[in-house]
């Protein structure tokens, strides 16, 4: 049976291996989302290109990694690359397993923010004589990342739970850590209901913190109209 008494005695007196875990699982989140953003850049517009055998190949690793559950396609990486002759440390295999994995779910972010550009936009750079790239760079990309960037908080926020399956390479983030509390303690719902909590308040500030983000970014362009 759910003791109150006993969750709020083991947030207060193991808050600082909570803590632990917390900032294992931020830098985790933190590093997959910009690594993840720019991996999903490049997949997004080689998937434009005209060369056709890279936009296979872009095409089949968005529909595999968006088609295969996360936990699969990090112990490929965990265990895979080792037995593959690669060896790098454990915290490093996970994060790229997590990149590979965001990257695939930012490409399609950004190229929904891609199509949203108005095509005309595109035509009058080409009237001004704009190469292909000076033309992505300097007109599409602004513009296609300004209309992005909230979804890409959101996927920061998703990585923040996501993360969570870490826990089964052993990788000390949030879920570990308390999973290695309760078989301590043996309070495994009261711990877990800790790690839960947490979580919560994780994603529910970085929640506000993109509503308050949106927010202004309307009123600045409402401003510049």
């Amino acid at each position: 049976m759910l003791n109150l008494a006993k969750v709020w005695e083991i947030m207060v007196t193991k808050f600082g291996t909570f803590m632990q875990g917390v900032s294992v699982t931020l830098e985790l989140a933190l590093f997959t989302v910009l690594l993840g953003s720019l991996l999903g850049l490049l997949v997004a517009i080689f998937r434009r290109t005209r060369i056709w055998p890279l936009r296979i190949l872009f095409n089949v690793y968005v529909a595999f990694i968006r088609g295969t559950p996360l936990l699969v396609q990090v112990l490929m990486i965990v265990y895979g690359l080792p037995q593959m002759g690669i060896r790098l440390p454990r915290m490093t295999l996970c994060v790229i397993a997590l990149v590979i994995n965001s990257g695939a779910y930012m490409a399609e972010l950004i190229r929904a923010g891609l199509q949203s550009v108005d095509r005309g936009q595109s035509e009058a750079a080409d009237s001004l004589g704009m190469s292909g790239a000076q033309k992505m760079i300097y007109i599409i990309l602004p513009q296609a990342i300004k209309v992005t960037l909230p979804a890409m908080g959101n996927e920061f926020i998703a990585v923040i739970k996501e993360s969570s399956v870490l826990y089964a390479v052993g990788v000390y983030e949030l879920t570990y850590q308390a999973y290695k509390l309760a078989s301590v303690n043996y309070r495994y719902l009261e711990t877990l209901l800790d790690a839960a909590l947490i979580y919560f308040v994780l994603t529910y500030v970085m929640t506000k913190l993109l509503g308050l983000l949106e927010r202004r970014m309307r009123r600045s362009e409402n401003r510049a109209d």
